[in-house]
């Protein structure tokens, strides 16, 4: 996929284990408030920076300068479960080649334990379509399961994408069948501290 999107990210990541010990006991928090169903958690590409997407060769394959990822709550974090959200939004612009996402998926979010952070993880597929012109229409994406960043709590908190992404069905023949989707969002909405803890 891009470069950039994909996440969430979420899927990305918008909101969201690996490294996190369970998959159970994970709760996002803006302050003192838990977030709830149907929170919104926005991320926007790091000013002065940019997504990629390289082959797994280390050719580069797109770049984008913009991104917004957007995450709706779906279910709170509780003492048996993890935070997972729908990725309401997954938009990228300023890219070396027109880039659209076709399935924007779901996340997941495990908390590190010792720590404010957390694993994000795909809840459900997550594919984007970079219309190049050496290769012609090449999609790319995640399947569930599959760990794509992690998130940093802060002030505000940051996404790390940093995902290998595969060759989906309807790419032309010869798009590299790999690539790696790396980039650094901020996070916008809600504004103020946002951090996980284990629930």
């Amino acid at each position: 996929m891009k470069k950039l999107a994909l996440a969430l990210i979420a899927a990305a990541a918008v909101t969201a284990c690996v490294g996190a010990g369970t998959a159970s006991a994970t709760a996002v928090y803006s302050g003192a408030t838990k977030l709830g169903a149907g929170s919104l958690v926005d991320f926007s590409m790091k000013s002065g920076t940019s997504g990629e997407f390289v082959e797994t060769v280390g050719e580069l394959l797109d770049t984008c300068t913009t991104t917004t990822i957007k995450m709706k709550v779906t279910q709170a974090g509780s003492s048996t479960s993890t935070t997972t959200g729908n990725v309401e939004e997954l938009q990228q612009s300023g890219c070396t080649f027109p880039t659209t996402t076709v399935v924007r998926g779901k996340g997941e979010i495990h908390h590190i334990a010792g720590t404010t952070n957390a694993i994000v993880t795909a809840d459900a597929e997550i594919a984007v379509t970079i219309n190049t012109v050496f290769f012609g229409t090449c999609s790319y994406g995640v399947t569930a399961g599959t760990q794509i960043g992690t998130l940093t709590g802060g002030n505000p908190a940051t996404f790390d994408a940093n995902s290998v992404m595969e060759k989906m069905s309807g790419s032309n023949f010869v798009c590299p069948a790999t690539g790696i989707w790396t980039g650094t969002y901020v996070n916008t909405e809600p504004s103020g501290d946002l951090h996980v803890e284990e629930s």
